[in-house]
């Protein structure tokens, strides 16, 4: 029985989304995700009003997405305002951010707590315990996530341009 051979550089499975380029500068792309929508801007988006709420103004969709944009590495690669393009973010990268941003603080939380109904066995003090640990799990989440930025595990990446045709569920 033969094995398959292994790749060392072989591409990570990744969530991806489409973001549009809004700004170049030399080593940074400016990205804005696009916006998607259950009925995908058919044809008779004009009647339903989705082109009317995509006008800039203090909370509409246009303002919101202005507020999500993010910037990663210019790769040289010849992109100008108006690309689309496809970005990733490692699968497990992602579980990583997900069980920092709220598995830490829960696990701390339920541990302090069961510690101080253990040692005291009053209500009011496992509550105060609880309180206690939720706030030393915050600290070791943002000490973690700290990590994960300074690694580079919670940036971006550029998988490729976006076909004219690709949305967010399609390949």
């Amino acid at each position: 029985m033969t094995s398959l051979p292994v790749i060392p550089n072989a591409a990570q499975r990744s969530v991806e989304g489409i973001a549009r380029v809004v700004r170049v500068t030399d080593d940074q792309l400016w990205l804005e995700p696009e916006q998607t929508t259950s009925c995908g801007h058919c044809a008779s988006s004009a009647s339903c009003g989705i082109e009317a709420r995509e006008a800039a103004g203090i909370g509409t969709v246009t303002s919101r997405l202005q507020q999500r944009r993010f910037v990663v590495d210019n790769p040289g690669a010849g992109y100008r305002e108006g690309d689309r393009l496809v970005v990733g973010v490692s699968e497990g990268s992602l579980l990583k951010a997900s069980l920092t941003a709220y598995g830490l603080p829960l696990l701390f939380a339920l541990t302090a707590g069961s510690l101080t109904q253990a040692a005291y066995g009053e209500d009011l003090t496992t509550i105060f315990g609880m309180a206690g640990g939720l706030l030393l799990g915050l600290i070791a989440a943002r000490f973690n996530a700290r990590r994960l930025a300074a690694r580079g595990d919670l940036v971006p990446r550029i998988l490729r341009r976006a076909r004219a045709d690709e949305t967010c569920g399609t390949v």
